[in-house]
């Protein structure tokens, strides 16, 4: 099974060596931080290059929200996937998910390219993010997450125009980006027992 590496922007800090551990539901028996050995970490370029620009934007708009990136890992058939078992941390609250497709933006038109998951094609988000722009195209698939039917994992396909599976058109392979909102008051209460 392929390692995956989650980056944590959290707090005006970015921490590239923790891994943040918890569930989709956070609860006061979750350690916060735990540190990865070397061997664990296998991010793609292109993640460690949006985690950069997404941070200088998150510092520029003075936003307060936690962000996560994870590579994905290969599914069937030129899958892409990651588990619904979403990582936090105590005191945080799940607000969005985007699937990221590191492509260029300036050869490449979002109208070339089929995102599909298991239930629908999904259609590029085009309002403003606190994910930076220059990291790829951005498909919203937050209801996915909010949904009680979500399954154990959630996979894309990206096809060209050409019915040709999209690899070709890809930098890296697509990631994960989730946001949190902390609630001050439960994170404080949360780590102290």
């Amino acid at each position: 099974m392929s390692q995956y590496f989650t980056v944590l922007v959290s707090f005006g800090i970015l921490s590239p060596f923790f891994l943040a551990v918890g569930a989709f539901e956070c609860s006061e028996k979750e350690a916060l931080l735990q540190p990865i050995t070397n061997t664990e970490i296998q991010v793609s370029d292109c993640l460690m290059e949006c985690t950069g620009m997404t941070f200088i934007k998150k510092i520029q708009l003075q936003d307060n929200r936690n962000i996560r990136l994870k590579d994905s890992t290969e599914g069937d058939l030129g899958e892409y996937c990651w588990s619904t078992e979403l990582k936090c941390t105590i005191g945080e609250s799940f607000q969005h998910a985007y699937v990221v497709l590191p492509v260029d933006i300036s050869a490449v038109g979002h109208e070339q390219l089929e995102v599909k998951s298991a239930e629908t094609t999904l259609h590029m988000h085009n309002s403003p993010t606190i994910v930076a722009d220059n990291c790829g195209f951005r498909y919203d698939i937050t209801q996915h997450f909010i949904s009680n039917q979500r399954g154990t994992s959630f996979c894309v396909q990206v096809v060209t125009q050409h019915d040709v599976m999209g690899d070709k058109v890809l930098k890296c392979p697509p990631f994960l980006v989730t946001l949190w909102q902390t609630n001050p008051n439960q994170s404080k209460h949360g780590g102290g027992g």
